[in-house]
């Protein structure tokens, strides 16, 4: 019995023992759980503060792929909004640049053309030069048989007064100022129509300067631009051309002028012999008058003198012949008297 209340009292001790133990267990097990507690707490407003923070998240990013959505949309509508706007500007370029082309082609063409037609006249014009010059030959050298007829006709006058020879002289005169008339007005004709052409020529200029100013912008080849150069020294050349034609149109127009003052120095010198002529005839007249009143008083004095006849030596000194030789040679002294103030003065 000893031994068993020995052994309930150890029992009973290692109970006591057992139970503190227990308690202790007990309320290191509650503060575990209260720690547990309060460590789930905060794991619990960890997580969920971490929740609402990925779905913070979750909502920003979302937020953010929409917006990224949509710019993406609107850059790939810009993308092919200006994919299309390129396609339409090559293709608007392209048709430009085939325009440009068949422009350049076409002014070249024309250029061509309207050069062949300048040649043409220039040619044309160059006869027609050639043919003035000839008629100006010709209309000096019946000038020049005018000035020796001239020259005959002053000797003929020393010798006879008829007024025959100025008259075929004033129409003289007459035709030829007819005829410079007209060689006048071919001439002025073919300076309008050479400077027409001058015309025409700086028009091609032009045209070939927009030519070259399109071609830069275009961007065209080298063989364009050499063609281009190539046309703009052949116009220069055409150019050169008509600067040859106007020189001898001006030459032609110097010989006009020089004609010109050979028919007013021959009209002068018309004028000169007309009014020798009428002072010529004036001194015929009076020359006239006087021998016949001379002849009449020589009758009257051989009436009335008895003893006197014709052979006599009075009757002589007073022949008609001879008087009328001896009156033609004064006056022809005066009319060369006459003739030579003009042409001092």
């Amino acid at each position: 019995m000893k031994n068993q209340l020995n052994d309930s009292k150890s029992s009973e001790s290692e109970a006591k023992n057992l139970a503190n133990e227990t308690l202790l267990q007990l309320e290191t097990a509650k503060k575990t759980i209260e720690f547990l507690k309060l460590e789930n707490s905060k794991a619990t407003a960890l997580e969920v503060d971490e929740k609402s923070r990925e779905s913070e998240f979750k909502n920003q990013n979302e937020e953010e792929m929409i917006a990224l959505k949509t710019e993406v949309e609107k850059l790939k509508s810009d993308v092919e909004t200006a994919e299309k706007r390129l396609n339409e500007e090559q293709s608007r370029k392209s048709m430009e640049i085939t325009s440009a082309y068949q422009l350049v082609e076409e002014i070249k063409f024309n250029s061509r053309v309207k050069e062949s037609e300048l040649e043409e006249e220039l040619k044309k014009s160059i006869e027609d030069i050639e043919d003035l010059k000839a008629n100006l030959l010709d209309k000096e050298t019946e000038l020049q048989g005018i000035c020796e007829e001239n020259e005959d006709l002053n000797s003929k006058m020393r010798n006879s007064l008829s007024g025959m020879r100025e008259i075929e002289l004033e129409e003289e005169i007459k035709i030829l100022k007819q005829d410079f008339d007209l060689l006048k007005s071919k001439l002025m004709v073919t300076e309008t129509a050479l400077h027409d052409k001058s015309d025409e020529n700086e028009k091609l200029k032009l045209e070939i300067k927009k030519t070259d100013c399109k071609e830069s912008l275009v961007g065209s080849d080298s063989e364009s631009a050499i063609k281009a150069d190539h046309l703009a020294e052949e116009i220069e050349k055409s150019t050169r051309k008509v600067a040859r034609v106007g020189e001898q149109l001006e030459a032609a127009q110097a010989a006009n002028y020089e004609m010109e003052a050979e028919l007013r120095k021959l009209k002068v010198q018309s004028d000169q012999w007309r009014k020798a002529a009428e002072a010529a005839a004036t001194m015929l007249s009076t020359g006239n008058n006087t021998n016949r009143r001379l002849m009449e008083r020589t009758c009257s004095m051989d009436n009335s003198t008895p003893g006197r006849n014709i052979g006599s030596p009075y009757g002589e000194d007073i022949d008609d012949d001879e008087f009328m030789k001896k009156k033609n040679g004064n006056m022809l002294k005066r009319i060369g008297v006459l003739w030579k103030k003009p042409q001092n003065k």
